[in-house]
C-alpha cells in the first residue's frame, strides 16, 4: 500500500482492517439443529468477503497487471473482469505477441501468488470476415485457453464480427 501512496493514519486505518481477523467454515447437517463448525483461524492473506473495501483493495492488488503488458496491448480492467486487446495486421507478429502477453500475464500472476480461472478465460479475436481469423492456440502457463466465438463481457455478448 505505501507503493500507491497509502501512508499515515491511511496505512495504519487500512492495517487495523486487514489485521487480527479470523474466520471458520459452518457446515449446516440437513434437518439438524446444530451444524458443525471449524476452529477459529486468523486469516493469512486476502480481504473480508463482500466488504465495502474488497473491490478497492483488489484494484490496488492488480493495479500494475496492465502495465506489465501495456506496449503489446490495450488492457481492460474493471473489477475482476479483465481483457487484453491485441491487434496487428502482421499475422505472425500477432501470434507472436499475444503468446509473449500471455507468458507475462502468467509471470506476473505467479509472482503476485493468483491463479487463473481457467474456465473463465477465453480467447475471442475479432475480425470484419471470416477468412481473416488466424489459426492458432493460446496457452497459459501448461493449459491451453479456450478459443470462442463469442462471450458476456461486462453484460455485453460480444462475437467475433463485433455484432
Amino acid at each position: 500500500m505505501k507503493l500507491y501512496g497509502i501512508v499515515g493514519v491511511a496505512h495504519k486505518l487500512m492495517e487495523s482492517y486487514l489485521r487480527n481477523r479470523y474466520q471458520r467454515v459452518t457446515i449446516n447437517a440437513c434437518n439438524k439443529i446444530k451444524g458443525y463448525f471449524s476452529k477459529w483461524e486468523e486469516v493469512q492473506h486476502g480481504v473480508p468477503q463482500g466488504s465495502v473495501l474488497g473491490p478497492l483493495l483488489f484494484l490496488i492488488y492488480i493495479n500494475d497487471l496492465s502495465e506489465s503488458v501495456s506496449d503489446k496491448s490495450s488492457p481492460i480492467l474493471f473489477a475482476d473482469d479483465t481483457g487484453f486487446i491485441i491487434a496487428n495486421c502482421d499475422k505472425d507478429k500477432f501470434k507472436f505477441n499475444t503468446n509473449e502477453i500471455f507468458n507475462e500475464i502468467n509471470k506476473w500472476f505467479c509472482s503476485n501468488m493468483l491463479t487463473l480461472n481457467h474456465d473463465k478465460t477465453h480467447f475471442l479475436q475479432f475480425s470484419p470476415k471470416t477468412d481473416y481469423i488466424i489459426n492458432m492456440q493460446v496457452s497459459f502457463g501448461d493449459r491451453k485457453i479456450a478459443t470462442t466465438q463469442s462471450l458476456k463481457f461486462l453484460g455485453l455478448t460480444i462475437d467475433t464480427t463485433l455484432t
